[in-house]
């Protein structure tokens, strides 16, 4: 079954998905009202651009490790690093928007700055451990998605939001789906990151749309 999952139209098209969605986000948003959106939108953007010249240039066929091997270390740690950018980065920094939105910028919105701590580290353990005994990079990570999924349920509720709520579940199956299906399928992993993603892009567009209709 992995194979249909990572074959290159699908890839092609789950990453065309994210550039669409994260573009289209960004129409609706300006860069000085909301920078850290904006930020959010260049990285699902970045991302899907990446993953669209893998697909292009990169090896195709056989599993992820059959294509690994022949993949130049180089672009390992470049699908490495991007795809850790995408799972880390989007999240806080709409939080960071969302709050800033609704309480105003302070002390609330600062404090999801942490997850730089976290990127910082798995940028380290892609591009110097080359995602070798990254155990402690690992649970940093949980860390940080869980808090920021947390800190967006909150705010769906206090705002009484489906938008939110809906997002907050996209981003709860993307982190926590493969841990309670007990997978280590990596394309199914790297294909539900792209497109839950992308979808979470499609759910913030529409907030997005909202905020320039104010």
């Amino acid at each position: 079954m992995s194979e249909p999952i990572s074959s290159r139209g699908l890839r092609f098209l789950y990453n065309s998905v994210l550039l669409t969605t994260s573009c289209l986000a960004a129409l609706n948003l300006g860069l000085e009202k909301q920078p850290f959106a904006m930020g959010a939108c260049a990285v699902g953007g970045v991302a899907a651009v990446v993953g669209l010249l893998r697909v292009a240039f990169g090896p195709a066929g056989g599993s992820a490790s059959q294509r690994q091997r022949g993949s130049e270390p180089e672009l390992l740690m470049v699908k490495n690093v991007t795809q850790g950018m995408l799972e880390l980065v989007p999240l806080p920094l709409v939080n960071m928007e969302l709050y800033a939105h609704s309480l105003g910028v302070g002390p609330v919105v600062l404090a999801h700055g942490i997850f730089v701590v976290p990127l910082l580290l798995d940028l380290y353990c892609s591009m110097v451990n080359h995602r070798k005994d990254c155990e402690w990079t690992e649970s940093a990570r949980n860390l940080s998605m869980l808090g920021n999924i947390v800190s967006l349920g909150f705010l769906s509720v206090r705002e009484k939001n489906f938008i939110y709520m809906r997002m907050t579940l996209t981003m709860l199956v993307i982190r926590f789906y493969p841990v309670i299906m007990d997978t280590t399928n990596e394309e199914t992993g790297e294909d539900l990151i792209v497109c839950g993603t992308a979808f979470f892009f499609y759910m913030f567009g529409k907030v997005a749309q909202q905020w320039a209709e104010e």
